[in-house]
């Protein structure tokens, strides 16, 4: 007798799809690994239910920067949620992004920045502001430069 997993059913048949599906509600645009490590699931596991739930149209998938960002499509979902959600993960991403340039170069202008990542000037200078604000940069002697974890301001 041939079992036929994953098929048939609404794609939330199963209590661990169950929970992928409401922690992407909770948290869209979530890439795989934090999915498997805060829902305590094996890698294994997370791909063949992520599959399921694609394949019955609850979830789609987007690459960007490396990484696949999972979004809910059900009744469920919101679809400005998701785009927020979206922007959020992009503006996160970029600031790592800024934060690694800043730390292998040892510092750097705007202007720098922008051609090492290949983005206008103004999207850095944006992202530089808000990570300043945040403690992780330092502005000094007319360059930026990323603060070491053990600094204080």
């Amino acid at each position: 007798m041939m079992v036929n997993r994953g098929m048939g059913g609404d794609g939330l048949d199963h209590p661990t799809r169950r929970r992928i599906y409401r922690h992407l509600l909770m948290l869209p645009g979530d890439h795989f690994r934090s999915i498997a490590r805060l829902l305590k699931l094996g890698h294994g596991t997370v791909i063949h239910h992520i599959e399921v739930l694609t394949r019955a149209g609850l979830i789609a998938s987007e690459s960007a920067n490396g990484r696949v960002r999972y979004y809910p499509k059900g009744v469920d979902s919101e679809s400005e949620r998701n785009q927020l959600f979206t922007k959020h993960w992009n503006y996160r991403d970029l600031r790592l992004r800024i934060l690694f340039v800043l730390r292998r170069t040892g510092g750097g202008r705007p202007g720098e920045i922008a051609r090492l990542l290949g983005i206008s000037r103004q999207l850095v200078g944006y992202h530089l502001a808000r990570l300043k604000e945040m403690g992780l940069v330092d502005w000094e002697k007319g360059r930026y430069r990323a603060r070491t974890g053990g600094e204080t301001h």
